[in-house]
C-alpha cells in the first residue's frame, strides 16, 4: 500500500522513540512510535509517511465522521471508511489514512471496501517516513 496511505505532516516534536505530528488543516497533534528514521532537524518541516496500528476490536458503524481520539497525545479510538484490504492490511481513511493490522478473521470480515468503521488501537502506532519504506 503506496500512496493511498501516504499523508504529509508537520513534525512538531521529537525525542529518541516517538514523534509529535500535526496534520494540516486539523487540530491533531498525534504521537507515534518510531517506524524509520526522522532527523531532529526536521522539526517544524514537512514530512510525508504512513500510520501504521495494530486493531483491538472493530466494531461497524452506521454514520457519524471520521476521527482519531484523543486530538492531542497516542491515538486510541479511530473511526474511519475502508478503502482498501489486502495481504499489506486494511487502509482506513481517518483524520490520516492509516494502515491497520486485524488478527481476528470476525474482525476482518467487518472490514470491505466502502464500509465504515471503527477501533481502538493498540498501543504503539508507528509512522513511516517515505524514505524508510
Amino acid at each position: 500500500m503506496k500512496p493511498a496511505a501516504q499523508f504529509e505532516s508537520i513534525v512538531k516534536s521529537m525525542d529518541s522513540e516517538s514523534v509529535v505530528l500535526h496534520p494540516p488543516g486539523n487540530r491533531y497533534e498525534l504521537d507515534f512510535k518510531h517506524g524509520g528514521r526522522i532527523d531532529s532537524a526536521m522539526i517544524g518541516s514537512r514530512i510525508l509517511g504512513t500510520a501504521h496500528a495494530k486493531a483491538l476490536k472493530v466494531h461497524q458503524a452506521a454514520g457519524g465522521g471520521a476521527f482519531i481520539e484523543p486530538l492531542q497525545g497516542e491515538p486510541r479510538i479511530v473511526a474511519g471508511r475502508v478503502i482498501k484490504c489486502d495481504e499489506d492490511g486494511v487502509l482506513v481513511r481517518s483524520a490520516i489514512p492509516l494502515v491497520i493490522e486485524v488478527e481476528e478473521a470476525s474482525d476482518l470480515d467487518k472490514c470491505k471496501p466502502g464500509e465504515f468503521i471503527n477501533f481502538h488501537v493498540e498501543s504503539g502506532m508507528t509512522f513511516r517516513p517515505i524514505d524508510a519504506e
